[in-house]
C-alpha cells in the first residue's frame, strides 16, 4: 500500500476527522454521509464540494470510483458511558447498513472506528459480529487500539480501529510500527499548557498533568464535563472551540 492514492468515502462523517486526516497523508475523499444537523454545517465549510448525504440507511451505493471506505459508526450502545445496549443497539447497529453497502459494491478497503470498550462490553461480541460479517464477504481483517497521545496529540483518547481487505492482508498496514517523524512542536512550558481540569462523572473535580482526556461538547446523557486547561502558573482556562479543535488535530 505505500505510496497508494486513496479514493475514499465517509460514512457516519462527523465533522470530518477521519477524511482530515486521510486527506493530510495524500487520499482525497469523494462523498460523506452524517445525519447530525451541527455537524454537516462543518462538513459543508470543510468540504463545499463534496456530495454530502443525511441518512447512511438511504444511501443507494457506494460510487463506483472509491476503494476506500471509512466511517466511525455510532457509539452510544458500545460506550462504557453510554446504554450499553450492544452491537444490536439502535444507534451502534447502524454498521450493519455499511455491510449492507458492501453487498451491493465490495470496496477493495474498509476502515472502521469505535470506543475500545466495545472489546470487553458482552465478552467482545461487537467484534465478532463485525469481523464475521467481513468474513462472509470475502475480507481480510485486523483491528487495533490507538492512543492520540502516540501521534502527537496532547489528548488521552482511545479508539479501536479495524481494517478490512479484499486486496492484501491489513496486519501489515494496521499493525505497522512506523508512523512517521513526530510532528515539529514549539511548546513553551513556561507559558503554555500544563495539563488538563476536568469535572468527572455526577459529581467530583479531577487533574491530569501532561495529557488531556476526551474532549466533549456536551453530554445527551446528563453528565457535566466542563473541560478547563490548568497552566503553570495555576491558572484555569477554558478553551474556546479553536482551542479545542486544535487539541484534536483539527487545523483551527
Amino acid at each position: 500500500m505505500s505510496g497508494r492514492r486513496f479514493r475514499v468515502a465517509g460514512l457516519f462523517a462527523g465533522v470530518g476527522g477521519l477524511e482530515l486526516g486521510l486527506g493530510r497523508a495524500g487520499h482525497e475523499t469523494m462523498m460523506l454521509c452524517e445525519i447530525d444537523p451541527p455537524a454537516r454545517a462543518v462538513l459543508e465549510t470543510r468540504f463545499p464540494s463534496l456530495p454530502l448525504e443525511d441518512d447512511v440507511r438511504k444511501v443507494e451505493k457506494i460510487p463506483s470510483n472509491v476503494d476506500l471506505l471509512v466511517g466511525g459508526f455510532p457509539c452510544q450502545d458500545l460506550s462504557q458511558a453510554g446504554k450499553t445496549a450492544g452491537i444490536e443497539g439502535a444507534n451502534s447497529g447502524l454498521v450493519g447498513e455499511v455491510f449492507r453497502l458492501l453487498e451491493t459494491r465490495p470496496v477493495p478497503w474498509v476502515l472502521l472506528e469505535n470506543v475500545p470498550f466495545m472489546l470487553r462490553l458482552a465478552k467482545g461480541r461487537a467484534l465478532d459480529v463485525i469481523v464475521s460479517r467481513f468474513e462472509r464477504l470475502g475480507y481480510r481483517w485486523a483491528y487495533r487500539v490507538v492512543d492520540t497521545r502516540a501521534f502527537g496529540l496532547p489528548q488521552r483518547r482511545e479508539r479501536v480501529f479495524i481494517l478490512a481487505s479484499l486486496e492484501g492482508d491489513p496486519r501489515g498496514v494496521l499493525l505497522a510500527d512506523d508512523a512517521g517523524e513526530p510532528a515539529p512542536t514549539a511548546w513553551n512550558p513556561r507559558t503554555m499548557a500544563l495539563g488538563f481540569y476536568w469535572t468527572e462523572g455526577i459529581r467530583g473535580l479531577g487533574t491530569g498533568i501532561d495529557c488531556v482526556p476526551t474532549l466533549k461538547g456536551g453530554s445527551t446523557i446528563g453528565i457535566p464535563s466542563a473541560p478547563a486547561i490548568l497552566l503553570p502558573s495555576g491558572r484555569v482556562v477554558t478553551p474556546d472551540i479553536r482551542d479545542a479543535e486544535r487539541l484534536q488535530g483539527f487545523p483551527a
